[in-house]
């Protein structure tokens, strides 16, 4: 069953999964609760087209898809902020101009011999020891980030107005998780794929919520699932043949269903069991 663990590119491609995985269920109860998962996936739009750009003039074009998603994240918070733009229009039209110029530059680059469907649906098998040392710091940066501001975090997620009469600076953790989320993107996108690296932020806290009754519980069963469904997606994309990105999501889906019927189940049997209690 771990027979593939004998190949390098595969401990590679399970070591870039697990940090990808671990960093986005640390981000993704603060974003979904508050309602701003868009931004994932809007995100990914502009990291597709940061990578595009970089890949023109380097090899390495982490260096330049990175601080244009930093400038995009900026640019969606500061819209949210001053333009009177819901979070949601604000990703919208960030992400929709940054997708545009994407594949704008695509069809009027004759050079540009990279695969296009490599940066859609991703490809985990081909990663490099530099994409891991930066999925490396990255988990790092959104550990500590979390630690320090955690209690903060919590306020703002669920009531920014209460937070804002509390001292907090909702402006600075607004950016600074945008800043994170964006960094995240742009470090798996190349692995995972514009089209899906937004579902390990989303799938997280959708699938934790269904049993859990805290914050907490939220966050770390969010975490635990995530690394198992990285884990397992891995090993039957390895076994089946089947692209690793998509064989993840999948994993993940099942387990949403999966945990949605427990759910499901757990409430009946309460409603059941209330009648014999009272009596």
């Amino acid at each position: 069953m771990f027979s593939f663990l004998q190949h390098t590119f595969m401990v590679y491609a399970l070591l870039l999964a697990l940090l990808i995985a671990l960093a986005a269920a640390l981000l993704s109860p603060f974003l979904v609760l508050s309602k701003q998962s868009l931004i994932a996936d809007g995100m990914a739009h502009i990291a597709f087209t940061g990578v595009v750009i970089g890949l023109l003039f380097s090899n390495e074009p982490l260096y330049i898809a990175l601080p244009f998603a930093l400038l995009a994240s900026i640019a969606i918070t500061f819209l949210t902020e001053h333009a009177n733009l819901d979070n949601d229009a604000a990703i919208g039209v960030v992400s929709v101009f940054a997708l545009a110029l994407g594949l704008i530059i695509i069809s009027k680059s004759d050079g540009f011999n990279r695969s296009v469907e490599s940066l859609l649906v991703g490809s985990l098998l081909t990663v490099t020891v530099p994409e891991i040392i930066g999925a490396s710091v990255l988990a790092l940066l959104v550990i500590c980030f979390i630690l320090i501001f955690y209690r903060k975090l919590i306020i703002t997620t669920f009531d920014v107005t209460h937070a804002r009469f509390a001292g907090v600076n909702t402006m600075f953790l607004k950016y600074a998780l945008s800043a994170l989320t964006s960094i995240f993107v742009v470090v798996g996108v190349r692995a995972i794929g514009a089209l899906l690296i937004s579902a390990f932020i989303l799938f997280p806290t959708l699938i934790s919520r269904q049993l859990s009754k805290s914050f907490n519980m939220t966050l770390w069963g969010g975490v635990i699932i995530s690394l198992i469904a990285t884990f397992i997606g891995i090993t039957v994309s390895y076994h089946f043949t089947l692209p690793t990105g998509p064989a993840i999501i999948m994993v993940f889906t099942t387990f949403l269903v999966v945990a949605y019927i427990i759910r499901i189940i757990i409430a009946k049997r309460r409603l059941k069991d209330a009648p014999n209690a009272r009596s």
